[in-house]
């Protein structure tokens, strides 16, 4: 009988749901507001997911994962990915960031609504705009 096994990506590039989740908190934490979608500058499309940060607290839900997205900053947790991540507020509107299963870090600039998103390992820069 064969089981069916999750391989997870060790020293890849940073997936793209962690990726639009740790955009999206960003946006929420910097802005100080709810966030119900970013538009994805990659793709030419907005993603729904919804996020907002109080005292630290980060409570979401990626309706494209169909799945919640949640911990205490930095320390976040992707039900869907079933992945952890690290997003660390390190200056004004300046995030450094670390997803734990594919051992990629990352860093966030959060300017005019936009954040703006380089993947280290990759060498890829992202751009998220909040709806």
């Amino acid at each position: 009988m064969a089981f069916a096994s999750t391989v997870k990506q060790q020293g890849g590039n940073l997936n793209p749901h962690i990726r639009t989740a740790a955009a999206a908190i960003a946006l929420a934490h910097s802005l100080e507001r709810l966030v119900i979608g970013v538009y994805k500058y990659e793709t030419h499309a907005y993603h729904r997911i919804s996020v907002s940060v109080r005292d630290d607290r980060v409570c979401g839900y990626d309706y494209i994962s169909h799945c919640y997205v949640s911990g205490k900053l930095p320390h976040l947790y992707h039900q869907g990915e079933q992945s952890y991540f690290t997003l660390m507020p390190s200056g004004s509107m300046v995030y450094s960031g670390f997803d734990h299963d594919t051992s990629s870090s990352f860093s966030i600039n959060v300017m005019h609504r936009k954040a703006h998103m380089l993947d280290h390992n990759a060498d890829s820069y992202f751009a998220y705009s909040v709806r």
